[in-house]
């Protein structure tokens, strides 16, 4: 048989080496290679595992017999040590001298401990022989002899002498220490090492003894905060509010070390506590194990902050037994059952009730004339730009929380509410539910105690009436509503079955062909005025023959206004000719669900991208992916995606190219960031002039095919090429999407018609999509510009977030929030590029963000000793889209200036973000704001300019449009008489004087230095009807107008902010923002046109929170 392998021989050696290392003879090396030949047992074998079962047994015997030895020796010793102590006497050689150490260590290691016996020995057998005795003749005893005799005989190296004395003994204990005091000694190097070991043990010890005493006393604190929590009879809290109570920590807390952070945000990221109680221990474990490495300082702050979410969590309480009040009032009154109440009744009742209550009832109300009873859009513009001098008693007084006398039980503690919370957009016409509720709580306040609630509530009660008519009109208002979703919920089925591949729109010809056997064709004519009247107020959707989902439904309305009979009835009809004319087989329907169930997941992708693009990118080109997979032949696709952009590279090779921001991974290497010009092959430009879909079956054939591919060969080249325009809303080309099967090398790699018209809805949705989170982006930037207006004329605001509203996937909410933009107090902003994602059942002490996401309106709240101002910025449906979550810290309101400011801050910003989200849709039009023109258009086509720079700036200057226009139609009512109390100044006040120079010098530059400015009297005449016509007319952002900035702000910079304004000075303050405005404007124009960003500290920051316009995570890629 063959020999053993060399690594199964080598472990044999190592498991079992033979005794010794002798060297082994040639006979040797013979016999053991004859071994090596004989069969050999297994490693395995039985008596291997038997004979090391013994061994092992036999050596822990052994083992356990020589350590009972040592340790009766050891106690043998110190028995010994205990009935004859150490001598003493062998101290007086321990002596703390260094010079003579290593002799005495010397000494007493080689020579006393066997000098110091034979001495002793000496003299006994000296006083046994009597050789001192003076009267005996002298003995024959040499006492050196004997001395030498007895250190010969016991000599320490092979001596086997008998136990030593405490002399001996003694000196063997002194002889170790002063071993130990020789420096770069063994010993001493060990007396060091163990000397060190002792000490770190001592302190270790006393450090786990201070952790202990430490551990005991934050658990003593935490069980008498556990009885700040309101707890059940059974003595059990939800553990939600707790884990909720420490998430919310680290947002209040700044001091956290970063190591303790990440742990702690490990350790409460996964936790699924809803429903589940704990009582006094379990609380005192469960917050500990988060606390335990946290040092005294940031553990007094967490139990602070529990603190005040217990005092949260007590008024939540007090909170949620007045909505079941006002929940009761609101059925009351709907009487009708409708689920609406009359919103102006409702705020006039509240302003009587107002208006009825005493004076020092009404500081604790909120004003039903002000905000945020009122809409700011319902505020007139004299409120909201006029003087504070209304405001003089302003003074800021201090919460007082309503005690236990508000007879509201607290014994029993409510189970987290876990029910669906549903969104609902803002009427300013009616009321439902959690709008009522929300009216009622803002109009009383936190303050209010429960006397004071059952009065309101009883007042509405009584005076809350409805006539008949008002009733019947409401519930006509109520089914006309309800009709129209059936509507359009009906009319949305019937257009997903008749568009079978997904393609987002239907032929018109293919529509009317149907309906015109409609009755059999009894009713042509009506069919005819349908579509000429369609076709005249949609021309451009008449001249393309396609019908979007809402022209679809608009087009079936027409036909049926046009019919006789009840409306509903007609369509009715319609829908179910239409539904039995268009049979589709169980295959079909299914890959059209699957189609639709993909292009939803691109809209979702945009919804919940953070305003990023990625995302987008992303579901588009897996969407093309899984459909090329599952219904287009298992076919190998290359997709990619350009879009047009300005040529400013090289303008001679065309005005526009198209520049590749994402694609499939094969083809990243080739595709992504390059540019195709117009000079350039390809049949991309020809799809963008036509904006038509075109198909190359073979690119071999064809000739006019760019490859980026470069190293692909010639004949390798084969496969088919779609490009399809992408266009937006308004049916501007905006980019292409291509696909091809180049790297396919099967037969069948040609484009079937239902491949393409599925291709045609994913370029449509990707449109909706990218337009959408570019929205977004433009939204986030105007907020930016928002914030540093706010900033630089408040200074109450201790902290701003902003969020936006995502779609959610729990049952408890359909949406989440995302922390985009957090300010400080000092107005430094952080952009998140990572942003963080709120659940509502994960944050039940940020309920009040979800609570102003669920009615879109204004929530005034405290939380954790805080006071927030929570603003929804809403979409054009009226459902909140950007939360703005304001900290004014223990100030219970702002200042009635910073007030004004903070009100004329958020109007902006709702007009503002109204007008963005106009832009790309197509039911609404953009408004021009001040001359500007949605949009920017080159030949016709929608160019995205450098990365949305230029969009983004657009949004910037959009707050401040918005700002300048409000503020023309206050100036244009200023008159002779607005500037009569300013007229009387003989020495009027630097800040006035300031303001209105400013005014003139931005109006006039050539006046400076002039009497015309720096004389108040000839200044004051300046200020006639033709100058206030002038400013009512001036645009900063006109290419005519140059804007001499730094002289402006050289006035207005000395108009210090804070400086008491005169009374009388109204007119003062408007032409104070007025020339803020424009000098805003004016910056901002100018980084537009000169493409930098501005610098000036007037046009505030306009960093992007666009999406990128370059996928860096390479999908797709390759040829045009």
């Amino acid at each position: 048989m063959a020999a053993q392998p060399e690594e199964t021989a080598q472990t044999t050696a190592l498991k079992h080496p033979r005794a010794g290392d002798k060297r082994v003879t040639a006979t040797e090396m013979k016999r053991d290679q004859r071994r090596a030949e004989l069969p050999s047992l297994s490693d395995h074998a039985p008596w291997k595992e038997c004979f090391y079962d013994k061994v092992q047994l036999r050596s822990l015997s052994l083992q356990e017999t020589r350590v009972k030895m040592i340790h009766a020796q050891k106690a043998k010793e110190e028995k010994v040590k205990q009935r004859e102590p150490c001598d003493g006497l062998c101290q007086e050689w321990f002596r703390s001298e260094s010079q003579s150490l290593e002799a005495r260590t010397y000494l007493l290691d080689k020579l006393l401990p066997t000098l110091i016996p034979g001495v002793e020995k000496l003299l006994m057998e000296v006083e046994r022989k009597n050789v001192l005795a003076p009267a005996k003749e002298p003995a024959r005893f040499n006492p050196i002899t004997f001395l030498g005799e007895y250190l010969m005989r016991h000599n320490p190296r092979c001596d086997t002498s008998t136990k030593p004395g405490p002399y001996l003994r003694g000196l063997k204990a002194i002889t170790e220490e002063l071993k130990r005091e020789i420096p770069d000694t063994a010993p001493e190097r060990l007396a060091r090492m163990k000397s060190e070991a002792k000490t770190k043990r001592q302190e270790r010890e006393q450090e786990d003894s201070m952790k202990c005493q430490q551990k005991e006393r934050q658990k003593a604190a935490l069980a008498t905060q556990f009885k700040e929590w309101t707890a059940e009879v059974s003595g059990r809290i939800p553990l939600a509010l707790i884990q909720s109570a420490l998430k919310s920590f680290l947002d209040v807390c700044a001091s956290t070390s970063i190591d303790a952070r990440k742990a702690y945000e490990r350790k409460l990221e996964s936790t699924d506590t809803q429903g589940k109680n704990v009582n006094a221990d379990e609380f005192i474990e469960y917050v500990h194990s988060y606390t335990e490495n946290f040092p005294n300082d940031t553990f007094q702050e967490v139990l602070e902050h529990l603190s005040l979410c217990a005092v949260d969590f007590q008024e939540s309480i007090r909170r949620d037994s007045c909505r079941q009040m006002f929940t009761d009032l609101f059925l009351h009154c709907d009487r009708g059952q409708v689920g609406v109440l009359d919103r102006a009744k409702i705020l006039g009742l509240l302003e009587l009730f107002y208006e009825r209550s005493p004076v020092c009832a009404r500081r604790r109300l909120c004003s039903p004339k002000e905000w945020p009873i009122l809409e700011l859009q319902e505020v007139g513009l004299e409120d909201v730009w006029g003087g504070s001098e209304d405001h003089e008693g302003y003074e800021e007084h201090s919460r007082s929380l309503v005690s236990s006398e508000a007879e509201i039980s607290e014994r029993e503690v409510p189970a987290v509410n876990c029910a669906p919370h549903i969104r609902s957009a803002f009427d300013r016409s009616c009321l439902n539910l959690p709008h009522f509720i929300q009216l009622m709580e803002t109009f009383l306040g936190e303050d209010t105690a429960l006397p004071a609630v059952k009065r309101l509530i009883g007042f509405i009660k009584e005076e809350y009436k409805q006539s008949e008519e008002e009733k019947v009109k409401q519930l006509e208002k109520a089914r006309y509503i309800s009709r129209l979703t059936r509507r359009k919920l009906l009319l949305e089925a019937l257009f997903e079955k008749w568009d079978i591949n997904a393609s987002g729109f239907l032929d018109m010809e293919e529509v009317e062909n149907a309906l015109s056997t409609f009755k059999e064709g009894m009713e042509k004519e009506a069919m005819r005025k349908a579509k000429n009247y369609f076709c005249s107020h949609y021309p451009q959707l008449g001249r393309v023959g396609k019908l979007s989902p809402k022209a679809f439904q608009t087009f079936l309305e027409l036909v049926a206004s046009e019919l006789t009979g009840d409306e509903d009835e007609v369509i009715g009809n319609m829908v179910e000719f239409l539904t039995t004319s268009m049979e589709r087989s169980h295959a079909v329907c299914l890959r059209s669900s699957a189609r639709r169930r993909w292009l939803h997941n691109i809209q979702q992708a945009a919804k919940a991208s953070g305003a990023r693009v990625d995302p987008v990118y992303n579901a588009v080109l897996r969407a093309l992916l899984q459909d090329a997979e599952a219904h287009g032949d298992d076919k190998k696709i290359s997709a990619y995606i350009a879009l047009l952009e300005e040529n400013q590279l090289s303008p001679e090779r065309g005005q526009t190219l198209l520049r590749y921001v994402t694609c499939t991974t094969d083809d990243a290497p080739y595709v992504l960031n390059q540019i195709l010009y117009r000079d350039m092959k390809g049949v991309s430009f020809a799809a963008v002039e036509e904006a038509k879909p075109i198909h190359v079956p073979r690119v071999q054939l064809h000739g006019n095919i760019h490859f980026w591919n470069h190293d692909r060969p010639a004949e390798e080249r084969r496969g088919s090429f779609l490009v399809l325009p992408l266009q937006d809303a308004h049916w501007r080309v905006f980019g292409i999407l291509g696909l091809d099967t180049l790297w396919d090398q099967s037969e069948k790699t040609i484009f079937l018609s239902h491949e393409i018209s599925f291709y045609q809805g994913v370029s449509h949705a990707f449109s909706k999509a990218y337009h959408h989170v570019c929205a977004l982006g433009n939204v986030l930037q105007m907020a930016l510009t928002a914030l540093d207006w706010l900033y630089h004329r408040v200074t109450g605001i201790h902290a701003v977030s902003t969020y936006l509203v995502e779609p959610g996937n729990d049952q408890v909410c359909d949406y989440a929030l995302r922390r985009m933009i957090t300010a400080d107090s000092t107005g430094q902003k952080e952009i998140h590029t990572s942003p963080v994602l709120f659940l509502r059942k994960e944050n039940l002490f940020r309920d009040y963000l979800f609570e102003c996401t669920d009615c879109s309106e204004v929530i005034l709240t405290a939380v954790c000793g805080e006071q927030h101002v929570v603003v929804p910025l809403r979409d054009l449906s009226g459902h909140t889209l950007v939360l703005f979550d304001i900290s004014i810290r223990h100030h219970q309101t702002l200042p009635p200036r910073e007030q004004k400011d903070l009100q004329r801050m958020l109007k902006m910003a709702q007009a503002a973000c109204s007008e963005i989200l106009k832009m790309p849709s197509k039911e609404t039009k953009a408004t021009c704001v001040l001359g500007i023109v949605p949009g920017e258009t080159v030949r016709g086509f929608l160019v995205i300019p450098e990365a949305e720079h230029r969009s983004l700036r657009h949004a910037g200057i959009l707050f401040h449009r918005f700002m300048l226009q409000d503020l023309r139609e206050c100036i244009q009512k200023l008159n002779a008489e607005s500037f009569a109390q300013m007229k009387s100044y003989e020495d009027p006040p630097a800040l006035v004087h300031n303001i209105m120079k400013a005014v003139l010098l931005l109006l006039h530059p050539d006046w400076e230095g002039t009497e015309k400015t720096e004389n108040w009297n000839q200044c004051i005449l300046q200020f006639d009807d033709s100058l206030i016509q002038e400013m009512y007319c001036f645009d900063p952002t006109a290419a005519s107008v140059h804007v001499q900035a730094e002289l402006v702000r050289d006035c207005i910079n000395g108009a210090a902010r804070a400086a008491a304004w005169p009374r009388g000075s109204i007119a003062a303050q408007l032409l104070e923002h007025w020339v803020y405005s424009c000098l805003c404007l004016a910056q901002l124009a100018e980084s537009t046109r000169s493409n930098a960003a501005p610098s000036c500290s007037t046009a505030h920051s306009n960093t992007s929170c666009s999406p990128s316009s370059t996928h860096q995570h390479g999908l797709l890629g390759k040829k045009q």
